[in-house]
């Protein structure tokens, strides 16, 4: 073997690493890039938040949980089959929370401000049965002007 053909083979070797490498770190990252939930926007008190929609068991247990943190223009809205006492907690969350549950007709029923993540294991719990549930970075609830008795369109 010539010491040109021993450099092209090295580079075919490189170049074959390189490219797994690429698929490997791609086939991690697949899940999370084609992961985007469909959003709905909230507007009050002249701000506008997009909130991400988690309707399944599973999305909703998870919830915000594990994040580093949220942009202030984001949020969530947690979608319930049948309006129950939705209660919520603050498993391995990062940052603070506005709780705001909605009944039916999207009626604001009753609003939890600042919630820390310091609270978990506690459960925060509605008196009346909420069918949504949007949780906001903690004071958006106030800018935006949030509360009980509010009807919100989404």
């Amino acid at each position: 073997m010539t010491s040109s053909d021993a450099h092209s083979s090295t580079r075919r070797k490189r170049w074959l690493s390189a490219m797994l490498i690429a698929a490997g770190v791609m086939a991690l990252l697949l899940p999370f890039l084609f992961q985007s939930r469909p959003t709905v926007t909230l507007k009050s008190g002249g701000r506008e938040y997009k909130l991400e929609v988690v309707a399944t068991p599973e999305s909703r247990q998870k919830g915000l949980s594990g994040r580093p943190d949220m942009p202030d223009d984001r949020g969530m809205i947690f979608v319930f089959d049948e309006p129950a006492v939705q209660c919520i907690w603050m498993k391995d969350m990062r940052f603070s929370l506005d709780i705001a549950w909605l009944d039916g007709e999207k009626r604001i029923t009753h609003i939890e401000q600042a919630v820390s993540p310091d609270t978990y294991p506690r459960q925060f719990c509605p008196s009346e049965p909420a069918r949504y549930v949007v949780e906001l970075n903690a004071g958006e609830a106030e800018r935006a002007g949030l509360k009980a008795g509010q009807t919100l369109a989404l």
